[in-house]
């Protein structure tokens, strides 16, 4: 878990991306207003419809906690998302092939370049598996999954670590429902939760 987290350049001025040390009011999933309709947007897109899906505000009138969006559905679902459809695991792997990773490109590009026009960028990577196997275990393969995204970003396209939060949700957030074998199920996505974090 994720309490606080700060950039230092090498000037060493600080830039805050995230604190969670501080209260934040509940989240009542009732009240909140209804996330604006997006289309789904995948890595194959051009970078028009990325660099759009990605800029698209939150509209949830107020701001959360890492806890909070992590957590609530309901309150991610206020984060613009792309696909990550050029990844799709083996069954029981994290693995990232190289053709894959360059598969990143657009994505990739993009998210150093919010990065570099603004340093308290924050960007979710989640990981997702199919049903295949129990549920403590696609959860930490999910965990493991969304960590590799992280590493190929970092490594392949010089995005920084620290503007990067990754999170595994195994088996809960089916693409297609079933409960077998199903390679669209093993998956990754990115969210661009700036707008949703406080940082002060």
């Amino acid at each position: 878990r994720v309490l606080r987290r700060v950039h230092v350049d090498p000037y060493g001025r600080e830039t805050l991306l995230i604190d969670d040390t501080v209260a934040y009011d509940p989240v009542d999933v009732t009240r909140l207003p209804k996330p604006a309709p997006r289309p789904v947007v995948t890595t194959a897109a051009d970078e028009a419809a990325l660099r759009a899906a990605l800029a698209a505000e939150s509209d949830a009138g107020r701001r959360f906690s890492l806890a909070q969006i992590r957590d609530i559905a309901e309150v991610r679902a206020f984060a613009p998302v792309v696909d990550l459809d050029a990844i799709t695991f083996e069954s029981g792997s994290a693995a990232i092939r190289p053709d894959q990773a360059q598969a990143l490109t657009g994505i990739g590009r993009l998210i150093q370049a919010y990065v570099r026009a603004n340093p308290r960028e924050v960007f979710l990577i989640e990981g997702h598996t199919d049903a295949v196997g129990g549920a403590a275990y696609n959860l930490a393969l999910s965990d493991r999954r969304a960590e590799s995204v992280a590493l190929a970003l970092t490594e392949y396209f010089a995005v920084p670590p620290e503007n990067l939060v990754v999170q595994g949700y195994g088996e809960e957030f089916l693409k297609v429902p079933t409960q077998g074998d199903e390679r669209l199920n093993r998956r990754a996505a990115i969210r661009r939760i700036t707008g949703l974090l406080r940082q002060e």
